[in-house]
């Protein structure tokens, strides 16, 4: 028993001896912040056991009880990954901008199995590579287009409500709604899938985001290791290869359409036709699945989750409502809504950028630092995880006065000077910010005059503070939300 003892006390001697030498210059850098520090590292889990102690199962929970007990910045040790954990809107900025701050926080690795060939994850040299190929996606022209299915697919959605009425699951609503709107104008291939393998998809991004929340806070836990032997991590595979097979078939019947067509146009392609000809040398079909997934999840998680807050808060905030009615009414009428009325619906997208302050769809942000980082007061060292809590900048009583307060006027075209450089980051930013940030927003903001036009939206929640938040990769309610659409009476 004694030999035991000692045995313990060597390896932990040895453990920590190591730990000094291998990351002194982190360890210094710790020193200097100040925070967070002191907690004692232990092996494969470094400091994230704090956590569990704290009651904290998922990365927003975590962040708020560092905020409440600790505030930033903070520091974290994610296994033997230092993080740096901050909410200053400067350090914001130097870091998402910064060239050799491009590739993303060994915290994504968790995320592999699921979009290691994506756009999000892949590294420096071939995220760029991809992303000056799949911006042509995202053009002017291919917008303007899309505006116009975005439309129709938002009137299907008020049919929808005049029976619905009131969803169950508002967010579960919209996602679904938001991932019909993506495989509609991006990827043509809809027409070859019924609304419910479409649904189907979407399902499975939001499960797998749930399911996989203990898996992202527990650095010893590997995903290889989750989806073998946890309960959680089978039904996740199996929920992806329904996902997948989903996909595949679109993608074959897209691929046997474009073999038909002699030529289309060079400039005109949409996202599935850029995702096949950038893989087009390759023979394995999952690396194009797992691009169109990742479009497909980040077009419902942000649409969609947008969508489901901006409603509830409109169903809060009556007279909000009744101003982006009469803007809606004034602008467009009854008439259709086109391009040509987005940019005069100035009101409708502050209050789409003010729900997205509030409710940050991803609450936060992690990038690897590839060389020191100097923010001014300290360097970063080389290797560093940088973490930004964009959920604690965007509600910082420093940069916004009542900062609890659902208050759209902050975002008119007259008071945008008065907002703090990188203190809203609502559609990412710098160097890797989000690539169909123009079509996301075009997207809502022509739902949301449609649906304000055609309903009175009602909810009985009182106030911001009430709300309990969940996140892994996108922040999400813990609990259903109440939110009831009636018809407008019309004059």
């Amino acid at each position: 028993m004694i030999i035991s003892l000692y045995l313990i006390v060597f390896c932990m001697c040895a453990f920590y001896l190591h730990f000094v030498y291998r990351n002194w210059q982190y360890l210094k850098f710790a020193w200097q912040v100040k925070n967070g520090f002191w907690y004692p590292v232990l092996p494969l889990v470094g400091t994230s056991y704090i956590s569990l102690l704290s009651g904290s199962k998922n990365i927003i929970s975590l962040m708020q009880w560092i905020d409440k007990i600790k505030g930033f910045p903070f520091n974290l040790w994610y296994g033997d990954t230092y993080m740096y954990i901050t909410k200053d809107p400067k350090e914001v900025k130097t870091i998402v901008n910064h060239p050799k701050c491009v590739n993303k926080a060994p915290l994504y690795d968790k995320f592999r199995f699921i979009f290691e060939h994506s756009i999000i994850l892949v590294q420096d040299e071939t995220w760029r590579k991809q992303r000056k190929h799949f911006v042509m996606g995202f053009k002017s022209s291919i917008l303007k287009n899309n505006i116009y299915i975005y439309y129709n697919h938002s009137c299907q959605l008020v049919e929808d409500l005049k029976s619905v009425k009131m969803p169950k699951d508002i967010f579960r609503y919209c996602d679904r709604y938001a991932v019909q709107s993506f495989f509609l104008g991006n990827t043509g291939i809809s027409q070859y899938l019924s609304s419910n393998e479409v649904e189907k998809v979407g399902d499975v991004i939001l499960d797998i985001q749930d399911l996989i929340k203990s898996l992202v806070v527990t650095p010893f836990l590997s995903p290889k290791l989750f989806l073998t032997y946890f309960p959680a991590g089978k039904k996740v595979t199996k929920m992806l290869q329904e996902a997948k097979e989903i996909v595949r078939y679109g993608i074959g019947h897209k691929k046997n359409l474009l073999k038909e067509q002699s030529e289309y146009l060079e400039n005109g392609k949409d996202l599935l036709e850029l995702c096949l000809d950038y893989g087009k040398d390759d023979l394995d079909d999952n690396k194009i699945i797992q691009q169109v997934e990742l479009f497909a999840s980040a077009a419902s998680d942000t649409a969609g989750h947008t969508l489901a807050f901006t409603f509830v808060l409109l169903g809060m905030h009556q007279e909000i409502q009744e101003k982006v009615y009469e803007e809606v009414m004034e602008v467009v009428g009854d008439k259709d809504i086109t391009h040509q009325d987005l940019p005069n619906l100035k009101y409708t997208e502050a209050v789409i950028c003010e729900t997205l302050r509030l409710f940050p769809i991803i609450p936060t942000l992690g990038r690897r630092c590839d060389e020191d980082i100097n923010l001014g007061t300290k360097i970063i060292p080389k290797g560093s995880s940088c973490i930004i809590s964009i959920f604690h900048v965007q509600r910082d009583p420093k940069y916004w006065p009542d900062p609890l307060k659902f208050d759209p006027s902050r975002f008119l075209p007259e008071n945008q000077s008065k907002i703090n450089q990188f203190s809203w980051i609502g559609f990412s930013a710098g160097l890797r910010d989000c690539l169909g940030k123009a079509q996301g927003l075009a997207m809502i903001k022509v739902t949301v005059a449609n649906v304000v036009r055609n309903f009175k939206i009602a909810s009985d929640h009182k106030s911001i503070e009430e709300f309990t938040l969940t996140s892994c990769l996108t922040m999400t309610p813990k609990e259903n939300l109440d939110c009831r659409f009636s018809a407008r009476e019309k004059l």
